[in-house]
């Protein structure tokens, strides 16, 4: 009887331990995007499941799936992935986005656009959404931060937001 206890109490603790540990890793992905809102405060990307969080699908759709990209670097187009007309930005720098405002006839439909920020003086160089007229389409910024930022470093790295429809997202990441 000792023995079928001790058997039967190493396999709940076993379940309880895969239930916990997998449960973390579902969640893992959203962990620390966060969004900026019109009025100047931030939401976790992970928060209560409200009629944003339902809209977050797409841009989890588009910023981690395979759709038409652009990747610029160094204010020039460094390789182009995908048919069709381009969906998705990266830029390995702010001083790309200069690229984009002079050549906007081939970014008509970018809808998401990744700004990859490595140092804190990036911050310096604010951009402005309001005078990129020809992204028509476009609904996300994602910016990431290869050091840490806050929501107040962002809004005052992303001028005009409130006078715009596209959703500013961001997040740390310090690469290993």
């Amino acid at each position: 009887m000792k023995n079928n206890l001790s058997h039967l109490l190493k396999s709940i603790t076993l379940f309880c331990a895969i239930v916990l540990l997998s449960n973390h890793e579902s969640n893992a992905q959203e962990n620390g995007i966060y969004e900026l809102n019109a009025s100047s405060q931030f939401s976790r990307a992970t928060s209560s499941k409200s009629k944003t969080t339902n809209t977050r699908t797409e841009f989890y759709n588009l910023s981690q799936k395979l759709h038409p990209t652009a990747y610029l670097a160094k204010n020039r187009l460094k390789n182009k992935y995908g048919d069709g007309d381009v969906v998705k930005l990266s830029l390995d720098d702010v001083a790309s986005l200069d690229l984009v405002k002079q050549d906007e006839s081939n970014y008509n439909n970018v809808e998401l656009i990744t700004i990859t920020l490595k140092r804190f003086s990036d911050l310096n160089t604010p951009i402005n959404l309001s005078t990129t007229s020809g992204l028509a389409k476009l609904k996300y910024l994602y910016i990431r931060c290869l050091f840490d930022c806050n929501n107040e470093q962002i809004k005052g790295f992303v001028k005009n937001i409130s006078n715009s429809n596209v959703r500013v997202f961001y997040t740390s990441a310090r690469p290993s």
